[in-house]
This record gives C-alpha cells, sequence and structure tokens, in this order.
C-alpha cells in the first residue's frame, strides 16, 4: 500500500486522470510507467544521433571523447566538446533510470 499526500488541485486533477481509467489505479500507474519508459528510450535514441553526428565529425568514439575530455586532454574551448560531453552524462542518467524502472 501506497499512502501519497498531495495538495487538493493535485488530487483533483489525478481523480480526473483516474476516471478516465475506470478508476483502475494499477493500469494508470502502469500507464505512467510506460509512459515514462517510452520517454527515455526516445531521449536515448536522439542523443545517440546525436553521438553519431559528433563520432564522424571528431572520428572518435563517444567513450574515448569522453574518458579523454574528463581527463581534461581536451583543453580547446569547443563548444562541441562541452555539448557532447553534457549529452553523454544525460544519456548515462537516462540509461540509468531506465534500468531502475524496467
Amino acid at each position: 500500500m501506497i499512502t501519497v499526500n498531495i495538495n487538493n488541485i493535485t488530487e483533483g486533477r489525478f481523480q480526473k486522470l483516474l476516471s478516465l481509467y475506470n478508476g483502475n489505479y494499477e493500469e494508470l500507474i502502469n500507464g505512467m510507467i510506460e509512459y515514462k519508459i517510452n520517454e527515455l528510450k526516445r531521449g536515448i535514441r536522439n542523443i545517440e544521433n546525436d553521438f553519431i553526428y559528433y563520432e564522424k565529425k571528431y572520428n572518435i568514439s563517444t567513450r574515448s571523447f569522453y574518458e579523454k575530455f574528463s581527463q581534461g586532454e581536451y583543453t580547446k574551448h569547443n563548444n562541441d566538446f562541452f555539448k557532447w560531453s553534457g549529452e553523454y552524462e544525460v544519456w548515462q542518467e537516462f540509461n540509468h533510470e531506465l534500468k531502475q524502472i524496467s
């Protein structure tokens, strides 16, 4: 059993959403989880497409780039490097979240 404390506005919105599922809490929650899983997968795919772009442009794998970037081997101020490293970190977070809820 899960107990959740929410404000009146959120409770009202939740009740309306629940009514779309005919009061079936389990179906609603599973739907929410599946939605989150699909969003994470979509985000991962989008980031991986960016990885392909950067890997071709700089002729290095994302993992190798990130290791070298983290060790300070890329000292040149390049916006691509900051974006690429940030996307790699988000990619890692998304994959971790996906493993937790799948």
